[in-house]
């Protein structure tokens, strides 16, 4: 079980310095603290075996490679293939929001060739280039929620939906004055995404 214990150490000591990264922003990408890295750097605490499928998932490697000692670093050679996957799902979340813009372009340009340049004014239209700001902010929650899960980027962007779609919603009916308690909502869901963020992090 000690041997065990240190070749597990010994290769996510390896990996996280592979992949440029510090024990407090590795420990934040699994909601953990960098005293908990440490100890399963040091051998002192093996994660469980939920931990290290998560952890085998983030460098795209397998369970059995944590657990296999490698007799050479150049065993390892994971840092470009895991710098190439963290691209392009950075590239696949950016391609899928330019479609979301691209679609609310169309919409606003097609509005202008049905009612006329001459009647701009009454054109709501332009609308739509709000509400593309939440549903941005929900696609880039939706893949940080499966790419980094327990991440507080997720946390970010669910709290930035809220209120960008409580801002969208504002301004698109600013006629009517009493729509200005919309912002209110924001408050307790906002409350609520810290508790959840606080108690996944204790837990």
């Amino acid at each position: 079980m000690e041997d065990l214990g240190r070749i597990i150490a010994e290769n996510l000591t390896f990996l996280r310095r592979n992949a440029s990264l510090t024990q407090l922003e590795f420990g934040e990408k699994f909601n953990y603290t960098d005293k908990t890295v440490s100890r399963w750097e040091n051998g002192t605490v093996v994660p469980s075996v939920e931990i290290l499928k998560q952890i085998a998932d983030f460098y795209g490697v397998t369970v059995d490679y944590l657990l296999t000692e490698h007799k050479t670093m150049k065993d390892f050679n994971t840092g470009p293939k895991k710098t190439i996957n963290a691209r392009n799902k950075i590239i696949l979340c950016a391609l899928i929001i330019t479609v979301v813009w691209f679609v609310a372009m169309a919409i606003y340009v097609a509005s202008i060739y049905n009612l006329g340049t001459a009647n701009m004014q009454e054109n709501i239209w332009w609308s739509v280039f709000l509400w593309a700001i939440p549903i941005s902010f929900v696609i880039m929650a939706y893949f940080a929620h499966f790419w980094f899960r327990g991440s507080i980027w997720y946390y970010v962007f669910v709290s930035c939906f809220v209120w960008t779609t409580l801002l969208a919603a504002f301004i698109t009916f600013l006629y009517l004055n009493t729509y200005w308690y919309l912002f209110f909502i924001g408050i307790p869901i906002q409350i609520a995404i810290i508790l959840l963020y606080k108690l996944k992090k204790s837990s």
